[in-house]
């Protein structure tokens, strides 16, 4: 009987350690962790004309307990800085993931402040000052970029199809409804075809994560399969002869 509830006892406390440790390790994981991030960045460029804030990459590290960053491209203009990565909360990292290569947040030279995610560069577009309207063939005439600024075209990928009028047009509507816009025929944003191609680290990354989760799983799998049959004939019993 005491031998019974020592036992009893000594799992009670195992129980209590763990889930000690747990409790523990589920906070200390968001220790340091900015919220918003993108809020700070905006706050600095205040006094900024113009600049549009870009999820440049992400990535998650760890199993048990994972940890999320973004990694952000600040363009004032036409200079261009890359972030260092820094740690997100979880809810953050899944709310912004359908948004991998676009702009998060925006100012454009008028002082209008979009919040709404799209592709980056669609807020040059309409301004004078980088480009005009070439009136003419279907969509109601292409965006074109001055000679000094075709480079960014080229950035932004634009080339082989442009940007037409309806196109435009109908990222305003998006943008005025507060939906994000990927492009349109969906190119842009975690899941498109411009991202791909820009993008091959992440998905590299991305493609490995999962592989190693997998197996990690499968030999889960093999391990509890291995057990049950260890129990099952220490129990006594056998087939066969």
């Amino acid at each position: 009987m005491n031998r019974n509830n020592s036992r009893l006892s000594l799992r009670e406390k195992s129980k209590f350690f763990l889930l000690l440790f747990l409790s523990v390790a589920l906070f200390t994981s968001g220790c340091g962790v900015t919220q918003n991030p993108v809020e700070k960045i905006q706050n600095e460029l205040q006094s900024e004309k113009e600049y549009a804030i870009i999820l440049h990459d992400m990535r998650e590290e760890g199993n048990f307990f994972p940890s999320y960053y973004h990694q952000y491209r600040v363009d004032v203009g036409e200079q261009q800085t890359q972030r260092p990565f820094v740690e997100v909360a979880e809810s953050y990292y899944k709310k912004n993931e359908p948004y991998l290569g676009m702009a998060l947040r925006a100012k454009t030279a008028d002082g209008v402040i979009t919040n709404t995610p799209f592709p980056n560069g669609y807020q040059y577009v309409g301004n004078p000052q980088y480009g005009r309207w070439r009136e003419g063939g279907s969509g109601g005439g292409m965006w074109e970029f001055y000679g000094k600024y075709m480079l960014m075209s080229q950035v932004m990928n634009w080339a082989g199809f442009g940007l037409n009028r309806n196109h435009y047009n109908n990222y305003s509507s998006f943008s005025s409804r507060g939906q994000p816009y990927y492009g349109p025929n969906r190119e842009y944003g975690t899941a498109g075809t411009v991202t791909k191609k820009q993008k091959p680290d992440f998905f590299k990354r991305k493609l490995a994560k999962n592989s190693l989760s997998q197996t990690r799983f499968q030999n889960k799998v093999k391990q509890r399969m291995g057990r049950s049959k260890n129990t099952f004939r220490s129990r006594g019993f056998s087939f066969g002869k």
